[in-house]
């Protein structure tokens, strides 16, 4: 049981990591929620039944452990500021803070948007989830999903383009 649990944290911890840093904003949080969930996938992995994949079991038990989270502790959206990294080299100091100016405009838009739209989007473009996967995840079908990962884009654009024109005025 225990190799078979290190297999999975190690395949898995990065997506659930991920997960949680987008949804939460703050990385000492973030961290907390990942020690939880992967005891409680620990507890639980027994009852994995294969129904669908351990990525998206593992990231429905992340989603719980936050909205338990919540429903403790209401936070408050965090928009701070996080660390930029260049991998393979250093970009110039112009560059580098365009390049943060608009990673943080990508966050606040993100962190501005409802939680159940800002999720899927995360689901699908960050973590890589199928359509099918996202359903089984928050329990609709796919093409229900499909449906609202587009408007959920859409909404994403269109405070982008607000956020970012705003951002350009001043």
């Amino acid at each position: 049981m225990k190799a078979e649990f290190e297999k999975v944290y190690r395949e898995q911890r990065d997506a659930v990591y991920g997960y949680l840093l987008y949804m939460t904003g703050d990385e000492q949080m973030t961290q907390d929620l990942v020690q939880e969930t992967f005891l409680k996938i620990y507890l639980n992995l027994h009852r994995f039944r294969q129904e669908s994949s351990m990525k998206t079991w593992c990231i429905a038990i992340a989603k719980n452990t936050y909205l338990s989270y919540l429903k403790k502790k209401r936070p408050e959206t965090v928009e701070e500021k996080f660390g930029f990294q260049v991998a393979d080299g250093k970009p110039l100091p112009e560059e580098k803070i365009i390049l943060e100016e608009k990673n943080n405009l990508i966050r606040q838009v993100l962190f501005s948007m409802k939680e159940d739209e800002r999720q899927l989007l995360l689901l699908r473009d960050y973590e890589k989830l199928s359509y099918k996967e996202i359903g089984e995840l928050i329990g609709v079908s796919e093409i229900v999903v499909k449906g609202r990962i587009y408007r959920a884009r859409e909404h994403y654009k269109k405070k982008y383009r607000q956020m970012a024109d705003k951002w350009e005025a001043e």
